[in-house]
């Protein structure tokens, strides 16, 4: 089944499931922008409860985790800077 018009799907990726052509799911993907879980575009916008990042201005996943905006990129970034002070800790 394919719906036209998913809303929030521009820049959206596209899965074919075909283990078994009885079963064969297609569906429009996106990552969530905090945690880069892939969200499913149609079952999201079926949802009881659409998560949505307001600074983002993109869908979320359901982690709670999620909900304070972090984008993943500023994840990585602060890892990185957390591991280049350990060094310069451990070198002394």
């Amino acid at each position: 089944m394919i719906l036209i018009g998913t809303p929030h799907t521009r820049g959206s990726g596209y899965t074919v499931n075909d283990q078994a052509l009885k079963s064969r799911q297609e569906a429009d993907i996106q990552t969530c922008p905090h945690c880069q879980a892939v969200i499913k575009m149609q079952a999201w916008a079926r949802a009881s409860v659409q998560n949505f990042c307001l600074k983002c201005m993109k869908p979320t996943c359901a982690n709670p985790a999620c909900q304070d905006c972090v984008p993943f990129v500023k994840q990585l970034e602060q890892y990185i800077a957390n591991q280049l002070r350990v060094r310069l800790m451990l070198r002394g």
